[in-house]
């Protein structure tokens, strides 16, 4: 059977495939007889380098196949547009509404120049009834200084505040009576508080220049920081003029014949006395008022004759008038836009800015009478006052620029609490420092510290209430309350004792954090939902 049928195939072995040579050679090729070109081989293995240039320009671009995916019109359209709007730079300031700005802040700083430490004279020096009658009158008029702004404008509020100045500091210059001088500082009043809502206005307008509101935020602190440098450095200018004054017309304060002979050892066992020997009941009775310094047989130091206080005066009103030119062309005779009358009553700004406004015109009033005459005047003479001056300038301005910033950074509440605590602490020194027997730099280190602690309020007060639809309205409020403290402060200088007047101020202070804080959380809360 096997033979007949022959061997079966063996199904377990596989199959091997053709040879692909082979299968090769089965097909036609037209090239066969044809001889491949050889490639070199350094042409095989160049490399082409990314950051070389091609030595050739003339490269046939590659074709690339349209994408399936086209962009909308809408879309290729709003892209377009984004990329302008990041590419578009800025608008910028025009360059005459800076040079006006920059010559209302120069003008500023002469006026300040004049103006603050003639304050500071006639307050420690002639009493501070005047200078109380001049910010009495200010904080009445302080409400309507955005109507008489709308009615006259920037260039005649500046053009008359200036002109009175001029005329008051002049009457210094001669033995004008008191009943003549009392309307002068009453007209003067009249023109502060205008003046000040006018260069806070040009603020504003040199902001509204600038752009979108964020740019327009950045503008109006950098004019207000130009502001307030500005008339820190004319308080630093005008110290440094009465310094010069007392080089040049010195008088001595403490002639010795005049006052009951100091007891020598040889007349008195034990002298000096102890310290126990002056206890703070008669010593804070002596410095009461403005009867006198205390301990009056240690007073030393220089003061002012009658023709350096004349030529001194007469170079501030030189300074007023140059304040005056510059004010003039500086300012926009355009009238400002009328207030919105409703922001003073709905505006938060409005009352809860008062106390704040009341504590800075308090401090200020202080450090510029009681202080430079307890502190300055009596421990060393005006050689001793105005060096307290100079510093509470200087430090005042670095303190203003450098606060300013942090400010603006969203740390306000950690600014205004530590400069609760320093302001705190510097009037607890005050309340047991001994002016008439202490170092003769402490005063001027104080007025320095105090110089800081009214920078970082002013920032802060300024920074939350200037700017924003209807500030002119409450912010008028706010120079009413400043100039109400500046003028019970100049009555306090008459009335009350240096100790008093510290107490007085730590409890403005407490009230003025309670203010500020509240007003900072309801703008906070009216904001929320607007950047949600």
């Amino acid at each position: 059977m096997d033979s007949r049928m022959g061997s079966l195939p063996d199904l377990t072995e596989r199959s091997r495939p053709a040879s692909v040579r082979a299968a090769s050679r089965t097909v036609s090729d037209p090239h066969r007889h044809h001889a491949i070109k050889q490639i070199p081989v350094s042409t095989i293995y160049k490399k082409e380098w990314l950051w070389k240039k091609p030595k050739s320009s003339a490269r046939v671009p590659i074709p690339v196949a349209p994408s399936r995916r086209r962009d909308s019109v809408a879309s290729s359209v709003g892209a377009a547009s984004v990329r302008r709007l990041i590419a578009r730079q800025p608008p910028k300031i025009p360059k005459p509404v800076v040079q006006r700005f920059t010559l209302l802040c120069v003008a500023s700083g002469f006026c300040a120049t004049a103006l603050l430490p003639f304050t500071a004279f006639a307050g420690a020096e002639a009493g501070a009834i005047p200078l109380a009658i001049m910010h009495t009158v200010a904080a009445l008029v302080a409400p309507f200084s955005p109507l008489i702004l709308q009615k006259t404008g920037t260039r005649v509020v500046i053009a008359v505040a200036h002109v009175l100045v001029c005329i008051l500091l002049t009457a210094h210059t001669a033995a004008t009576p008191l009943s003549v001088l009392l309307p002068l500082y009453g007209a003067c009043g009249f023109a502060l508080s205008p003046m000040s809502l006018a260069l806070y206005a040009s603020a504003t307008t040199l902001a509204q220049a600038a752009g979108d509101e964020c740019r327009r935020k950045i503008v109006l602190r950098r004019a207000l920081r130009a502001l307030r440098a500005a008339q820190d450095l004319g308080l630093v200018c005008g110290s440094l003029l009465l310094g010069v004054a007392l080089l040049i017309w010195p008088d001595d304060m403490s002639p010795m014949s005049q006052f009951t002979p100091v007891p020598t050892n040889a007349t008195v066992p034990g002298w000096p006395p102890p310290e126990e020997y002056f206890p703070d009941e008669e010593y804070e009775e002596q410095t009461c008022g403005a009867a006198g310094c205390p301990d009056v047989q240690s007073l030393s130091g220089t003061a002012l004759t009658s023709d350096g206080r004349r030529a001194l005066v007469a170079l501030w009103v030189l300074l007023a008038l140059v304040a005056l030119a510059l004010g003039m062309y500086g300012a926009t005779s355009a009238p400002a836009p009328p207030p919105d009358a409703r922001s003073i009553i709905k505006d938060p700004r409005a009352l809860l800015s008062f106390p704040m406004g009341l504590f800075i015109g308090l401090q200020q009033g202080f450090i510029y009478t009681s202080y430079i005459k307890w502190y300055g005047v009596c421990v060393g003479g005006w050689s001793c006052a105005w060096r307290a001056l100079c510093g509470a300038g200087c430090l005042q301005a670095l303190a203003a620029a450098t606060l300013s910033m942090a400010a603006a950074r969203g740390r306000r509440g950690a600014l205004a609490a530590g400069g609760a605590a320093a302001h705190a602490s510097l009037m607890l020194a005050l309340l047991r420092w001994r002016a008439a027997r202490t170092d003769l730099a402490l005063p001027a280190v104080a007025a320095a510290a105090w110089g800081a602690c009214a920078a970082l309020w002013d920032v802060l007060q300024s920074g939350i209430c200037i700017g924003g639809p209807g500030w002119r309205g409450p912010w008028s409020l706010t120079l009413a309350s400043r100039h109400a403290g500046l003028a019970l402060a100049c009555g306090a200088r008459q009335l009350l004792c240096a100790r008093t007047q510290i107490v007085a101020l730590a409890t403005a202070l407490a009230a003025a954090l309670a203010g500020q804080t509240a007003l900072e959380m309801r703008l906070r809360r009216s904001e929320g939902p607007r950047h949600r």
